[in-house]
């Protein structure tokens, strides 16, 4: 649990614990004196989870009585943001029925797996989790079909850089993708699509074609819309909060809610882990859900726990981390040994290292020298000579980085 942390974030852990796991008791934590309500809504909003403390401080102060009061002014301030952001969150799900809406007319491919789809499922609102996009997951073969029609919608892809071919930009079957997602931009949302959960140097095997076939459906305002089967949900999560080293407390709560809204085989969710190479990240999620929540794991996980001692240290090294209040983003290098730590199998270095980015084109040689899909592996020729012509740049920059820290 978290013994070492300040007793402001104790209390936004709890009041997450309550409003997420069924029948929590609303117990607030023993304070010595009145907690300091700046740095508890400071610490839900750096963790992503104001919403969630609001809901459960209301059930905390009511049980409590005069033991723990909530200040007037704190509750009118947490109301105020809580129903902006259901407000910005309902807006988000129209944008993604139309969405989604266009896309069926076309025939593409797309489960949103984030956003108000994720929130819907896990939480039963959609309005509930925070999110600041939409991520899509869409089959390789529509994605140009997705950009045109978010172009049509008023969307314009980041990059600033026209779309030719987007094959050059995909990859192929001898080459590595430039890009791992496109970010679209439009008047009011950002989209995000994705072809894969992973990406070439950290990949999650099961294919598009895998998830696409057992997707479920969630009613998402009023809505039937396509979701991740719930044992992919809870892989995906896991993955994608391993990948951060689980260092905001939303990820772990959106672990922790889809926990409690599966209704599964656990050997079978298990074995399914174990070929997707995600089975260590599943158990991370879970010994967390435990260490910081206080969750009842099932038996089928308790075991395998018992029989990984590595996920116990790396459980250990993100309570720690987590109960410094607002630990900051892993770095590369960070963030790249918790990956390869939290990884199934010792052989998870090696596509980390010949499919990593600095072994191969980016971006900017497609900015440098846009091209169409079948030159794409031009790219490695014309890769070396950009850095040869950025690198008197980046020496000045260097340069004058030095002579501003003298200064």
């Amino acid at each position: 649990m978290l013994t070492e942390a300040e007793p402001e974030f104790q209390l936004v852990v709890d009041c997450a614990r309550t409003a997420i796991v069924t029948d929590a008791s609303p117990e607030p934590p023993a304070l010595d004196a009145a907690p300091d309500w700046d740095r508890v809504v400071e610490l839900a909003r750096y963790h992503g989870v104001v919403q969630l403390l609001y809901q459960g401080l209301e059930p905390m102060a009511h049980e409590s009585g005069d033991e723990f009061t909530v200040p007037e002014s704190v509750l009118t301030r947490l109301s105020s943001t809580v129903q902006g952001k259901r407000m910005r969150n309902l807006a988000f799900t129209t944008e993604l029925q139309e969405i989604i809406e266009r896309f069926e007319t076309r025939g593409v491919r797309a489960i949103p797996f984030k956003g108000p789809v994720l929130s819907a499922a896990t939480y039963d609102d959609a309005t509930v989790r925070e999110y600041n996009d939409l991520d899509l997951l869409v089959h390789s073969e529509d994605i140009t079909v997705a950009a045109d029609i978010l172009e049509e919608r008023g969307y314009e892809w980041r990059g600033g850089t026209p779309r030719l071919d987007d094959a050059a930009l995909l990859g192929g079957p001898v080459t590595k993708a430039i890009v791992h997602e496109y970010e679209m931009r439009g008047p009011e949302f950002d989209v995000e699509l994705r072809w894969r959960v992973g990406d070439a140097e950290r990949p999650f095997s099961p294919p598009f074609a895998e998830l696409w076939d057992r997707r479920d459906t969630v009613a998402v305002g009023g809505q039937p819309l396509p979701a991740l089967a719930q044992p992919d949900r809870l892989l995906v999560l896991a993955f994608h909060g391993t990948k951060h080293r689980w260092y905001l407390l939303k990820w772990l709560c959106d672990f922790v809610a889809a926990l409690e809204s599966t209704e599964a085989d656990w050997p079978h969710v298990l074995a399914r882990a174990r070929e997707a190479g995600v089975e260590r990240n599943l158990l991370l999620g879970a010994a967390l859900a435990r260490d910081v929540f206080g969750y009842a794991l099932p038996a089928p996980i308790l075991d395998r726990l018992r029989t990984d001692d590595r996920v116990t240290e790396l459980a250990k090294d993100v309570v720690e981390s987590l109960a410094t209040g607002t630990p900051q983003a892993p770095t590369r290098l960070e963030a790249a040994r918790f990956y390869l730590a939290a990884s199934d199998s010792a052989t998870a270095l090696v596509p980390f290292i010949l499919l990593h980015s600095s072994l191969h084109p980016t971006y900017s040689e497609y900015q440098f020298c846009p091209l169409p899909g079948p030159l794409h592996p031009l790219y490695y020729v014309t890769w070396p000579f950009r850095l040869l012509l950025e690198a008197p740049r980046w020496q000045r920059q260097q340069s004058e980085e030095s002579r501003n820290e003298l200064t």
